[in-house]
């Protein structure tokens, strides 16, 4: 099924078997909701499983591939330039019409970084997600597909791309093609990162799933992120306490849960955190 929406067009597919040149207009975002969806861009192969999207620019030399026994069910999401260029003039600057443009032809160029991203761990995925499970359910309605919709999606699309964008740029290359691999690579071992923090994490184990060796993972991360992936799982970690604590969860579970060694060791780290004890935080 295909609709369009002023410029922007939704499409929702349920199949077995499809084979073609991938076909994009504008700015796609391409998200499974059951089955797998096989994309092959310039040569770089990405398996698409259910809770997963890829961002994809313009015309791209590649294909996608749909080969089940079960029904594979999907969504294509494509935005249209102007929208991007519209948000990301507002979200930059809300007093001026005029975008920041080196942001903005990030996302329509060849500089725009094709990656797969796990829906959970990103803005734009929760609410993928939230649409996918409605289609899933059979609960979702053309009557939802509106511009409203479509600016909230790029909305949350620039939130997340912003920081890649940024990330991009902090790598010290000269060619396009390796800062965007060496990129991708670093988003693998965060998004392991983000769906792991609670488990006896180490750079060498992390550095491994990315493809990368272990320095070289841990300059390129603290490079891209501002802080090493210690100090990233850390905060990930107390964060997530600190939500747990409010929600009146009691110190010893939050601390085993978010995998402290012990209480003394977590609420050390927690004080040094938020300047106070967890003991005191649901408080605040």
């Amino acid at each position: 099924m295909n609709f369009r929406c002023e410029e922007n067009i939704f499409n929702l597919s349920s199949l077995k078997e499809f084979e073609r040149p991938i076909a994009s207009y504008g700015f796609a975002i391409k998200f499974v909701c059951e089955g797998l969806e096989r994309y092959t861009i310039n040569k770089k192969t990405f398996n698409v499983s259910p809770g997963n999207y890829i961002l994809l620019n313009g015309e791209k030399d590649g294909n996608v591939v749909v080969d089940s026994q079960k029904t594979v069910k999907g969504m294509c999401l494509n935005i249209s330039n102007d929208m991007i260029r519209d948000v990301v003039a507002t979200l930059q600057a809300p007093d001026t019409p005029i975008s920041d443009l080196t942001l903005a032809e990030f996302f329509y160029t060849e500089h725009f970084l094709e990656n797969q991203y796990n829906a959970e761990n990103t803005v734009l995925g929760k609410k993928l997600m939230e649409i996918g499970s409605k289609i899933s359910s059979q609960s979702f309605s053309a009557e939802e597909i509106t511009e409203d919709l479509f600016y909230e999606l790029t909305e949350r699309l620039v939130a997340d791309q912003v920081q890649v964008f940024k990330q991009l740029q902090s790598i010290p290359t000269v060619k396009n093609e390796t800062r965007r691999d060496l990129c991708r690579k670093v988003l693998i071992g965060k998004d392991y990162i983000d769906s792991n923090f609670t488990e006896n994490l180490s750079v060498a184990q992390i550095s491994k799933i990315a493809g990368l060796s272990e320095y070289h993972f841990f300059r390129l991360f603290k490079q891209m992120m501002g802080i090493t992936p210690y100090q990233y799982i850390l905060a990930i970690r107390l964060n997530t306490a600190g939500k747990l604590l409010k929600s009146d969860f009691a110190v010893s579970e939050v601390a085993i849960a978010m995998g402290f060694a012990d209480i003394f060791t977590f609420s050390k780290a927690f004080k040094k955190q938020f300047g106070v004890a967890p003991s005191s935080f649901s408080k605040f």
